[in-house]
């Protein structure tokens, strides 16, 4: 017995276009979605099939076969960057130490207060 095909069954053909379309949109920063109206108008496909076969088929696919990225080396412009930033970091660390050092001397002169202005006016009731 011979297996029907399906009048719209998707070809290969289609399938890398629908990749190609969806991960052009990705890497552009724009959303699933728009990759799908567009695969739909340039397929004949209404966007919610392009949607399920890129979901249920295509991006199971392409997720077992991600290889992680390598590290690529840094530019100068990078490396200044990430120095800047650790600089930054380093400052803003120092602030905050001295912050809170203030802080808990401030803290205690309170404190301090709070219990002077407590006995005197215990005195003053007596």
């Amino acid at each position: 017995m011979s297996e029907k095909k399906r009048k719209d069954s998707w070809t290969a053909e289609e399938d890398n276009l629908l990749y190609e379309l969806i991960f052009k949109k990705i890497e552009r920063g724009e959303t699933q979605l728009s990759g799908f109206e567009e695969a739909g108008i340039v397929l004949g496909r209404s966007k919610q099939a392009c949607a399920f076969r890129w979901n249920k088929y295509l991006r199971p696919f392409h997720l077992q076969r991600v290889v992680p990225p390598q590290e690529t080396p840094t530019t100068s412009s990078e490396q200044n960057y990430l120095q800047l930033a650790m600089e930054s970091y380093d400052e803003m660390k120092q602030s905050y130490v001295q912050m809170s050092q203030e802080y808990n001397l401030l803290k205690n002169d309170y404190e301090q207060l709070v219990n002077w202005v407590k006995q005197g006016i215990a005195k003053i009731e007596k």
